[in-house]
């Protein structure tokens, strides 16, 4: 009688990437949700030298001050610093077992998002590192009181801080909602977090959701 043979090990590199406890966690959410606040408070209470937080105004401020126009040339250029960027990201994760902190604002039907958001699953596609995507909800009228805080019109920032363009970019625009189904090669997970309380509140669900655990005496 046949012995049933078993199922093939992973390949070892994939094993060694799980091991790491390498992960990605992006925010994805409107102007004014907090992202950047929340990560910056989960960033605190992670192990400082394997976490590594990237808010994607590092990325946007320096070509808005070249080209303000969001033209062609302005989203090119934007392209073109995220690449070097991504891949230094998605090796700090899989080589070294970084969790990276990174936000977005990423709309549904718009094919310029889409390819960003393609830009984001490449870091991890092919690989056992997972991404967790998280697209953040919050409150209309709180919203509309954060965009307006004195320390987000202060700080020198390309920051949206006129609650009438918010308004209009709610009415007409939804969150991208990647599904793991289209993206197979990819350990993809999807959630969504009402960021409409505390930030410790948010905190500490992201913590969850993502698995994180945090440092001692924190």
């Amino acid at each position: 009688m046949e012995v049933p043979s078993e199922p093939p090990a992973p390949p070892a590199c994939l094993l060694t990437e799980s091991l790491l406890g390498g992960k990605i966690i992006v925010l994805n959410g409107f102007p004014g949700t907090g992202k950047f606040t929340i990560l910056k408070r989960v960033k605190d209470i992670l192990p400082p030298n394997k976490t590594r937080l990237l808010d994607n105004h590092l990325l946007i401020d320096p070509v808005h001050a070249i080209y303000p126009d969001r033209s062609s040339q302005h989203h090119a250029l934007r392209r073109l610093l995220r690449a070097p960027v991504f891949l230094s990201l998605k090796q700090l994760a899989i080589e070294e077992g970084y969790v990276i902190l990174m936000t977005a604002c990423l709309a549904q039907n718009n094919e310029r998002d889409a390819a960003v958001l393609d830009e984001h699953l490449a870091m991890v596609r092919g690989t056992a590192i997972p991404l967790f995507w998280i697209n953040v909800h919050c409150d209309a009228r709180i919203l509309e009181q954060r965009v307006r805080t004195p320390e987000r019109c202060g700080s020198g920032k390309s920051k949206l801080t006129d609650v009438d363009v918010l308004r209009k970019m709610l009415s007409e625009h939804s969150l991208i909602q990647p599904q793991a189904v289209d993206h197979a090669s990819v350990n993809l997970v999807v959630e969504t977090l009402d960021v409409s309380g505390t930030v410790e509140n948010s905190v500490d669900c992201l913590m969850n959701m993502a698995g994180l655990t945090p440092v001692p005496d924190h």
